[in-house]
């Protein structure tokens, strides 16, 4: 496959911000957001929550997917809204509430198009996608080396809500999995705030944390090159990990 992609994660209902970002990098709104070179975004999960504007995230990912212009992963804040949509027993909180909020104040007929276009969005979209000839991964927790090729209950919670392990209260905690992935597939995932993308061995995170103020972060393959767009929100620094200030 020798199409050239944008990845970009963790939008989390920046919708102002990944307007910002589409436009930056050639995306024509006008055209379905549509690249004249071609190129194709890759939505690495979360696209809700937190943010002031989850609608519009999910109408224009909606859009870009339908389009062809856009591929859309999963994330866990992805996965909690579409449980809530079912009707499932979910902790809202961490976010969750604020989309909650803003899909109840839309009138009836609006309320039930975005519920439909998640929910397409959530049950037609791959746990994660190799690219370039299964050299690239995109995964929204990210993975292990163990898990690629496989969509079973394991890998999923591991592409959801990231490698973990259990602490002393023996509840799963994040690990930095990172420094010791060793597969061969080069890894592009978020989930984990950053105060810029962090790149460790074949991994590279790109949640930089836009929801908490800092910024959106757009890694341009096989370009090797970042674009960034800055935050519209408070900075809320105690939300950001310190492993690449």
């Amino acid at each position: 496959m020798n199409r050239h992609f944008d990845f970009i994660s963790d939008i989390h209902g920046c919708a102002y911000e990944m307007n910002e970002m589409l436009s930056v990098l050639g995306y024509d709104h006008h055209q379905n957001y549509m690249h004249p070179g071609g190129r194709q975004l890759v939505i690495v999960g979360d696209i809700t929550d937190r943010g002031p504007n989850s609608m519009d995230v999910i109408r224009i990912t909606d859009q870009m997917v339908k389009s062809g212009n856009a591929l859309y992963l999963p994330g866990n804040h992805c996965d909690k809204l579409y449980r809530w949509f079912l009707g499932r027993p979910v902790q809202v909180g961490h976010g969750l509430e604020k989309t909650i909020q803003e899909w109840e104040a839309l009138l009836p007929g609006e309320r039930q198009e975005v519920k439909q276009k998640f929910m397409d969005l959530f049950e037609q979209a791959p746990l994660y996608q190799l690219f370039d000839n299964e050299n690239i991964l995109a995964s929204h927790g990210g993975m292990q080396e163990d898990l690629i090729g496989r969509t079973d209950r394991r890998t999923r919670n591991v592409v959801l809500y990231g490698p973990t392990k259990l602490n002393a209260s023996r509840e799963p905690e994040r690990i930095d999995w990172a420094p010791s992935y060793r597969g061969r597939p080069f890894i592009i995932y978020g989930h984990t705030p950053v105060w810029k993308a962090r790149l460790v061995g074949r991994t590279l995170n790109i949640d930089t944390g836009c929801s908490f103020g800092n910024k959106l972060t757009a890694y341009r393959y096989p370009e090797h090159e970042f674009v960034e767009v800055p935050s519209t929100l408070p900075l809320q620094p105690d939300h950001l990990n310190t492993f690449s200030r």
